[in-house]
């Protein structure tokens, strides 16, 4: 390993990352040769700034959940980045306590397991009735256009108050987000402006008219208990919109592209339904869609797998790499159904870990089990088109037939 390490750590040898990835959602062999031989190794991101790479789970974990790592340190001042692109530094994802606790406090009483729950009917039904669509469209269709991208778009709209008809304009920022090599920094910067323009005058309208969704409980928070500044207010409706449905719309493309690309997959969950949020656990935990991740910061030296990580260093910790760790899952490239998942960092871990993780679960499990229940002759018809240059994997277009 201290061989690997010198080999690697050499400023003119340093590995580029996020690395060549191929199409698909199968192991990535350089996360499993990194586990083996180099597991915190230095690699040099596109802003030409360095990071150390973290990826056994026992790693990941402590850079996620340990104080002695910061978030805020990484997106505020001239700290090291991944791109050069416009940050949010009054966002969730950018806050350390007692801050982000602050923040958090404010959106978990409406992501609750409980409210997730009291909102399965109505995703049933909605995913149902996309499904009735579908089943009127020529074949092959496109399973992403009329079912995994509609479907948790509502949701979040709904949720926050987002006019639906705004969707596609949603989706496109959304996407010019998650690029590292997709898109010139300019370009996704511009996407940034254009849609905190629009949230903006949303806000603004909400203002005159409160409506019943989140976005009117957040101005409140801000208008009445001065709790949030407008720049949290703004920062705060991307990450949801971003999260909530750019992560699960991807999610579920991808957990449906696997279980078609080989059909004893789909047909296991056509015949035992009940097995679904089971096997939803295991899709998360093989997945390898996030092939990136937020920078962190050393705020203290920290020992990692023997490598001493230094104070001000930037850390990027692979949760997709932790959950194919041999030393927590055994046969980890094995996509095994029935697999008893006990824990996975699919929704993160720590303080950061993904506050709407059970609305996450409840859309994946409700609208495969609307997808088997319709259609159980339903099989790819050709290959998927994939995302490029993006921080994470996901189908872009998945024709099926039925």
């Amino acid at each position: 390993m201290e061989q690997a390490e010198n080999l690697m750590g050499r400023t003119e040898n340093l590995l580029s990352f996020p690395f060549d990835y191929a199409d698909g959602l199968e192991p990535v062999p350089e996360f499993a040769e990194l586990r083996r031989d180099a597991p915190v190794v230095r690699v040099r991101l596109p802003s030409g700034d360095t990071a150390w790479l973290v990826t056994r789970n026992a790693d990941v974990r402590r850079v996620l959940a340990g104080s002695s790592f910061s978030r805020a340190r990484a997106t505020r001042g001239s700290g090291p980045r991944i791109n050069r692109t416009t940050t949010l530094p009054d966002s969730i994802l950018a806050a350390d306590p007692p801050e982000h606790s602050r923040l958090r406090r404010l959106i978990a009483p409406a992501l609750t397991v409980r409210r997730a729950e009291a909102m399965r009917r109505d995703i049933a039904i909605l995913a149902d009735g996309l499904l009735a669509e579908l089943a009127g469209q020529d074949r092959p269709a496109d399973l992403v256009a009329h079912f995994t991208r509609p479907l948790p778009l509502a949701v979040i709209c709904d949720l926050l108050g987002t006019p639906r008809v705004d969707g596609d304009r949603l989706d496109a920022w959304n996407s010019a987000m998650r690029s590292v090599t997709a898109l010139t920094n300019a370009e996704v910067t511009a996407a940034v402006d254009e849609m905190t323009g629009y949230l903006t005058g949303l806000i603004a309208a909400k203002r005159s008219h409160p409506a019943d969704d989140m976005l009117s409980v957040l101005i409140a928070a801000r208008d009445e208990g001065d709790r949030l500044s407008e720049g949290e207010l703004i920062s705060f409706c991307i990450v949801l919109l971003s999260g909530g449905y750019g992560t699960t719309s991807n999610r579920l493309a991808g957990l449906i592209h696997l279980l078609l690309q080989q059909p004893e997959r789909y047909e296991l969950l056509c015949r035992e339904p009940a097995s679904i949020p089971g096997a939803v656990e295991e899709l998360l935990r093989y997945a390898q869609a996030t092939v990136g991740a937020n920078l962190r910061v050393a705020t203290e030296d920290v020992v990692l797998s023997g490598v001493t990580v230094k104070e001000g260093d930037a850390v990027i910790a692979l949760t997709a790499s932790a959950n194919h760790d041999e030393r927590v899952h055994p046969e980890p490239e094995v996509l095994d159904l029935t697999r008893h998942v006990s824990s996975h960092l699919a929704f993160g871990h720590g303080v950061h870990f993904c506050v709407g993780a059970q609305l996450a679960r409840v859309q994946l499990q409700e609208a495969l089990a609307a997808l088997v229940g319709r259609f159980p002759a339903l099989h790819a018809a050709g290959p998927a088109d994939w995302t490029s240059g993006q921080v994470t994997r996901a189908p872009r277009s998945l024709p099926v037939g039925w």
